[in-house]
């Protein structure tokens, strides 16, 4: 994910340079729908964002917009020379991406979450309104903070401090949301660098946003794809995404369905908090499923395994290998109170009030057969020998 989140900005903005350099100069129509290229591809890319509640994303394409030359003069009035006032640029940009990467994702449907937008593009409104103002004031500012004076395109050590902090905040953003949205900041800060040198040459600078505008929309899809195939407590595939899979067997596999024993009585005893660690535990352990198999959350507390072709033995002996293994594993029932204790206090609970639980889970499979008739035929069978794993006292595998 954080390589995705890396790798993707950086290659889209490298590539649109190539393709500049090496490609559009021969092709006069691409020259014309730059002219509006990038505008209409940030405007979808802020729509999709607003869709699915990315705020940060959100403010990135609004900041990439605001950075378009023809919408670029809030430094107009600025008495500085073209290194210094590509420093201020940068510095300024750096500063709007440290502030967005801050910002809870709200919905843009209450006041707060507009708040919260005017607050990501504050940077670039008090710049605006700064060198309208007090352009002597803010020239000086900024010729002391770019000394000592580095030769470009690093320009100073505050430039170079800053955009890497935006970089690396966008990665560890990333990693505590786990979900690569945020690393569309890599790609504002490596545009607005590139712009930077290379500021003369629009089409160039157009080119870098418009890499902007596509690494947004690819974050937002794949964050769009992961809402609809996944399942967010256990980070399994969906139901849905089974019915997607189930459609490109052939005729020859394996279903499984699975569910955990007691699950009720882990609610009512422990509570539903218990009962999600529960969900996890499980989903954990069969995601390790070997001999080619798949494991899809099918709802509740029952979970869907798939096996291409007919290997019933070996498939068998994993089915009780992941049985076996979910069994003997002693879980630690969390406090609730947990989150808000420090490290020492949780140790200190952990040795004197330690309360282990047991998980066990029954499993029933079917082997595909032409009598069956389809997946879905062969879901029930594979559901009818989960009864009778119950009936046979639960813990063990039927078919």
């Amino acid at each position: 994910m954080l390589l995705k989140a890396l790798i993707v900005p950086v290659a889209l903005v490298i590539a649109s340079y190539l393709a500049h350099v090496e490609y559009l100069y021969q092709f006069g129509a691409w020259h014309r729908a730059l002219d509006w290229l990038p505008q209409a591809c940030l405007l979808l890319a802020l729509g999709l964002a607003v869709q699915y509640n990315q705020l940060r994303v959100a403010l990135a394409c609004l900041l990439a917009t605001l950075l378009l030359p023809q919408f670029d003069v809030w430094m107009e009035p600025a008495q500085l020379a073209p290194s210094l006032q590509n420093a201020a640029k940068l510095c300024t940009v750096s500063a709007a991406a440290l502030i967005c990467l801050c910002i809870p994702n709200k919905s843009l449907r209450h006041w707060f979450g507009w708040l919260l937008l005017l607050i990501g593009l504050s940077p670039l409104l008090l710049s605006f309104i700064g060198w309208q103002l007090f352009p002597a004031k803010l020239s000086s500012l900024f010729v002391w903070l770019n000394q000592p004076s580095l030769p470009e395109p690093l320009y100073s050590y505050t430039v170079v401090i800053s955009c890497l902090s935006a970089v690396l905040l966008s990665l560890l953003a990333c990693w505590r949301y786990k979900q690569a949205q945020e690393g569309v900041f890599i790609g504002l800060v490596c545009a607005a660098w590139l712009s930077t040198q290379l500021a003369d040459n629009v089409q160039l600078v157009v080119l870098s946003y418009l890499a902007v505008a596509g690494t947004a929309i690819i974050f937002v899809a794949q964050h769009a794809y992961r809402l609809a195939y996944y399942d967010e407590l256990t980070g399994l595939p969906s139901r849905r995404a089974l019915n997607q899979y189930a459609s490109s067997l052939g005729r020859n596999y394996i279903v499984v369905m699975s569910d955990v024993d007691h699950f009720k009585k882990f609610n009512d005893t422990y509570g539903h908090d218990v009962g999600d660690q529960v969900l996890k535990l499980v989903a954990s352990r069969l995601s390790q499923v070997g001999q080619g198999g798949r494991v899809f959350r099918y709802g509740g507390e029952e979970f869907t395994l798939v096996f291409k072709g007919h290997k019933q033995t070996k498939v068998v002996a994993e089915l009780e290998k992941l049985r076996q293994n979910i069994a003997d594993y002693d879980m630690v029932v969390r406090d609730k109170t947990r989150s808000s204790q420090s490290k020492k206090d949780r140790q200190a609970n952990l040795k004197s009030s330690k309360q282990v639980v047991n998980v066990t889970i029954s499993l029933g499979y079917c082997i595909s057969n032409k009598s069956h008739g389809g997946f879905d035929a062969s879901l029930k069978v594979a559901d009818e020998a989960l009864y009778r794993a119950k009936k046979a006292g639960r813990n063990c595998v039927s078919d």
